[in-house]
């Protein structure tokens, strides 16, 4: 699964360059923190840290640490740049969808995808993988020329946690 897991991320390299955020980490002492970068701003549920020790400065890595397993679920947020307008949604979408179906195909995993919008109405799109014991799901926050990828890598159990952590992040997502 790590050779599928890398191949997903080199996936990312082919769509476009990724940027260097500037993060600052906000405590909100009711329920969240934000974090604030140079492209937008998110919110991460309280229970969930940054990992510093895979974190690095154009992709952060947060998990739960109440999660024991070895290697936990986790998400990761990155940036990064592309070809397509915002008016050309469905083909980066259909790009997408064709470069993880091709590096999948050897290995009998499944993809679906989604559309829909957040709650700060940005086009997202959804990729989900499964197989092996293990799933990836990959939220796409569609900008002009750009996009945030929000990525779930769910080890264990059935990820309902990751998931509601990723779905918090993408629907609280605001461009700068």
């Amino acid at each position: 699964m790590k050779k599928i897991l890398i191949i997903l991320t080199v996936c990312l390299l082919f769509t476009g360059c990724v940027l260097k955020p500037r993060t600052t980490i906000k405590r909100d002492s009711n329920v969240s923190n934000i974090i604030s970068t140079n492209y937008g701003s998110y919110i991460i549920p309280d229970t969930w840290i940054k990992s510093e020790d895979h974190s690095t400065s154009t992709k952060y890595f947060f998990y739960n640490p109440s999660d024991s397993h070895n290697p936990p679920n986790n998400i990761s947020v990155e940036m990064g740049t592309n070809y397509y307008s915002i008016d050309e949604h469905m083909t980066f979408r259909q790009a997408i969808l064709e470069q993880l179906g091709n590096q999948i195909k050897p290995y009998g995993m499944t993809l679906t995808s989604s559309g829909s919008t957040t709650d700060n109405g940005y086009i997202v799109y959804t990729f989900n993988i499964e197989g092996n014991n293990q799933k990836t799901i990959q939220h796409y926050i569609i900008g002009d020329h750009k996009y945030v990828l929000v990525h779930e890598t769910i080890f264990n159990g059935s990820g309902d946690d990751c998931n509601t952590a990723a779905k918090k992040i993408v629907n609280s997502f605001e461009w700068k």
